[in-house]
């Protein structure tokens, strides 16, 4: 869509077609209960394995332990590979529910929380996500959006350039002018490594976790190495996924909260033209 003219010194770039807004959103909606609800989950058994078998006993590759979790005051360890470190009252919690016994968890979880519950609020999001990537994807292309916005040129994957748009960032340098109207190196890569990367390891790795999926597409174990490796899998590209989503909000508060927002909602994106020192 052509860019429109405004006020003097500004200019109208119709930034986010509805396609784009509609998915955005409803994606955004959707990974943020997964991810709450993924932590929940995991605040379980906050272990992870490689291969098809994973539980207490066997060894992990990173792990929340309390050695001593009978005493009165139990240590807990934080313990990723061979490297362990003491992280009593940093992370992790003890919940005695009496003649149950202890139980370590990352975080205490909400008094009304219940397992089956965030269960379906964590599968239904995952199907909001896992069916909407594909469509988007094709839409990217068929569109040309992805060649014409997101994919980077060749300049700019230059060490040079990938350097000072670093170093702007480092320095909270805010794009100007018609710098401001496309999206630089950095965004593109990270764009096109939660659209193509994260987003569809995320969803396969959940779904290996799934034994009526995995009892339809055997395949999965192969691809992922088990059921376990899945999960560890799953776990890291959340984590990743987690930095994205909170860097990506802090950029925002950055380059122009209220601008991108609207941009967001309505399609309109502000440019400012005018010179700036």
């Amino acid at each position: 869509m052509t860019p429109t003219a405004d006020a003097a010194g500004q200019r109208i770039d119709h930034r986010h077609p509805l396609p784009v807004r509609i998915w955005h959103w409803a994606n955004a909606a959707a990974i943020l209960v997964l991810i709450a609800s993924g932590f929940l989950i995991f605040d379980i058994h906050p272990s992870l394995y490689w291969g098809d078998d994973g539980h207490a006993g066997l060894p992990a590759l990173a792990s929340l332990t309390s050695p001593n979790l009978d005493q009165p005051k139990p240590t807990i360890e934080l313990q990723i590979g061979r490297w362990r470190h003491d992280v009593t009252g940093v992370i992790g919690t003890v919940v005695d529910e009496g003649d149950s016994g202890k139980y370590l968890l990352v975080a205490a979880p909400p008094d009304d929380w219940e397992f089956g519950a965030t269960r379906g609020w964590h599968f239904l999001s995952a199907w909001i996500v896992g069916l909407s990537v594909p469509p988007y994807l094709v839409y990217l292309v068929a569109s040309r959006r992805l060649a014409r916005r997101l994919l980077p040129t060749r300049t700019e994957l230059g060490p040079r350039s990938v350097a000072r748009e670093l170093w702007q960032h480092l320095r909270l340098r805010r794009a100007r002018g018609e710098a401001a109207a496309r999206y630089n190196v950095l965004q593109k890569l990270a764009y096109l490594g939660v659209l193509f990367v994260l987003l569809p390891v995320a969803v396969l790795s959940g779904l290996t976790m799934s034994h009526a999926i995995t009892a339809e597409f055997p395949g999965l174990f192969t691809l992922f190495d088990g059921r376990q490796s899945a999960r560890t899998i799953h776990f890291l590209a959340a984590l990743l996924l987690s930095v994205f989503l909170a860097t990506h909000l802090f950029q925002v508060c950055v380059a122009g909260f209220r601008n991108l927002m609207r941009s967001m909602i309505t399609g309109r994106f502000v440019v400012d033209t005018r010179e700036h020192p």
